[in-house]
């Protein structure tokens, strides 16, 4: 019976400690296309995979209006295009998957729900940093599709006892534009690659990157 106790507790043990260890275990990092750690101090240009050609990520006027101008995908690889910088909520250098982010410069955020096109679209206009209740349309996460491919996610994790959104991120029409939504279960979301800026010297490049050292930019303040 002794020996038997000693079995069982031993096990206990055991998964006790191994269910710690997954618990405080980290996330993988995110790769860039060149297979290289994404990091929060540079900036990258967000692709999509797929067949033929698109270009990368802008703004563009919103549907209700000129502003908060909407985060669009442009047709063509020559548009010029914006590169973004993935900043933690923890203020980590490396960026990892399945870990709340902001997209910036401008914040992307997602908007009011569009009620006439039963849509939720990216705009811009949000804030950085303060993870909670007040900002949870303004956290992204990468979910790894394969080795350097990744949904765009909007599903918070910086408030536990929020009722929040929890959608991977896709390709909407709207007068000709494609524009960036929240989609559902059964909507083809957005697969995306990661390439660095080939030039660190064209802005802060190469400075740690932190939500203490970025501006709060609030909506109308930058976009509009």
């Amino acid at each position: 019976m002794k020996t038997s106790f000693v079995v069982k507790l031993s096990f206990l043990i055991l998964a006790l400690a191994t269910k710690a260890q997954l618990g405080t275990s980290e996330s993988e990092p995110v790769l860039d296309v060149y297979g290289n750690k994404v990091e929060s101090n540079l900036e990258y240009k967000l692709l999509e995979v797929k067949n033929g050609t698109s270009g990368g990520f802008s703004i563009h006027g919103g549907t209700s209006g000129e502003c908060p101008l909407d985060v669009v995908q442009l047709s063509s690889p020559t548009e010029r295009d914006h590169y973004v910088r993935l900043l933690p909520f923890d203020n980590s250098t490396v960026v990892r998957e399945s870990t709340d982010l902001n997209l910036i410069e401008p914040v992307w955020t997602v908007g009011n729900y569009n009620d006439s096109l039963g849509k939720w679209f990216l705009t811009t206009g949000g804030i950085i940093g303060h993870p909670g209740a007040k900002t949870l349309l303004n956290w992204f996460k990468l979910e790894k599709v394969s080795v350097s491919i990744y949904n765009l996610v909007h599903c918070p994790s910086v408030c536990d006892s929020c009722v929040k959104l929890c959608n991977k991120v896709g390709i909407f029409y709207v007068d000709g534009v494609r524009r960036l939504v929240l989609v559902r279960d059964d909507d083809q979301p957005l697969r995306l690659v990661l390439f660095p800026a080939p030039n660190p010297s064209r802005s802060s490049m190469g400075k740690k990157m932190t939500i203490d050292s970025v501006a709060f930019w609030t909506e109308g303040s930058r976009d509009c």
